[in-house]
């Protein structure tokens, strides 16, 4: 997860659980805001991981203010990023709490964007990110204070996690009969190609396989990994896999499914990366990468799969039609499941689209 890595106790005695506490959604609401990407590059578009990372901030910031513990990423939600965001524009994310349980903490992340040209903001996307307060010995934190809906912002943050809860549930239920269902045809599963193909690879001709420890400045001192330096790698991986794939250097991310880090990180620990295209559209495609991680002692274990939907584009910024094709067959099932969920994946996506992302893709 970011890394929920458990500490052993010290020698001395646990805190005491404090007192009580109930804040507002006002109480921890922050904003963080940055210039980003780089001068050499002004006006190229930017990509995603710098605004993973910035929506990742935040969330600790919200998540640090309302618990007054350390918090780590454990979910980043399905998030779209369509809205184009260039080198050199100010981006500005808000980051207000919409729901708490015993110990984690859903923060509404909302972007919006400026260029140097612009006068006024414009909304880009919008994401939630759930952090998990620790306590001093590096455990769940289970004496957080409660959120309260009674003050202005309350109801509506109420229904946003309503909402949230109804969509997170609406897009497991989507997929769960794929890993039920028995054996599949690829002729039941591949849809007609949307535009002629040039080039036809099987997935596993497309994978990447990458390892290393993930070592930043930013490492907690009790050697757990954060989530937004994760973020960027994963990022950075499903990049060079579809650019490898398409022959083309103008790529950028749009969407990424939900993301569940389900143990921790150590900055010890080596992580293991293999990535794959699994999807291709008309001007899209998708990479599904696999997290696996080797402990120090030896111990191999999953960590996700994580999803990313990749905008393929030209030299001046417009979407390019993809000239290559994956090559599936009945005998590779592992293959045509990934394909059917990234297409399932893709139809919902389209059929919910968020209203201040009017940007399309196809």
């Amino acid at each position: 997860m970011e890394s929920n890595a458990i500490v052993p106790p010290s020698s001395t005695e646990r805190s005491a659980p404090r007192k009580e506490l109930i804040r507002t959604v006002e109480y921890s609401a922050d904003y963080l805001a940055e210039i980003v990407g780089e001068e050499a590059l002004e006006g190229g578009r930017l990509q995603a991981g710098p605004l993973l990372k910035l929506l990742y901030d935040t969330g600790v910031s919200v998540a640090l203010r309302h618990s007054e513990r350390r918090p780590v990423l454990l979910r980043l939600d399905r998030i779209d990023l369509t809205r184009r965001i260039r080198h050199m524009d100010l981006v500005r994310v808000e980051g207000r709490l919409v729901e708490v349980g015993n110990s984690s903490m859903v923060i509404e992340a909302r972007c919006s964007a400026r260029s140097p040209g612009e006068r006024e903001f414009r909304s880009s996307h919008l994401g939630f990110v759930t952090m998990v307060a620790l306590d001093p010995e590096g455990q769940a934190s289970r004496d957080i204070p409660r959120l309260s809906y009674d003050s202005p912002g309350g109801p509506e943050a109420r229904a946003l996690a309503a909402h949230r809860r109804e969509e997170l549930s609406e897009r497991r239920q989507a997929l769960d009969w794929i890993d039920q269902a028995g054996v599949f045809r690829s002729e039941d599963v591949v849809e007609p190609d949307p535009v002629p193909r040039y080039d036809w690879i099987r997935p596993e001709e497309t994978l990447v396989q990458v390892k290393g420890q993930l070592i930043s400045q930013s490492t907690y001192a009790d050697g757990r990994v954060k989530g937004g330096d994760l973020l960027l790698w994963l990022d950075r991986v499903a990049t060079y896999t579809a650019r490898q794939f398409t022959r083309n250097r103008h790529l950028v991310t749009i969407s990424i499914n939900d993301v569940l880090l389900k143990r921790p990180l150590l900055s010890t620990d080596r992580i293991e990366l293999q990535a794959r295209v699994v999807y291709v559209r008309a001007h899209t495609l998708e990479v599904s990468i696999d997290i696996a991680v080797h402990s120090l002692k030896g111990e191999r274990y999953s960590l996700d799969s994580v999803d990313f939907l990749i905008l393929n584009y030209d030299g001046s910024g417009e979407k390019q039609r993809i000239t290559a094709g994956l090559r599936l067959d009945d005998g590779d099932q592992d293959s045509l499941r990934r394909y059917l969920k990234a297409r399932t994946r893709y139809a919902y996506w389209k059929s919910h689209p968020e209203s201040h992302l009017i940007q399309s893709t196809e």
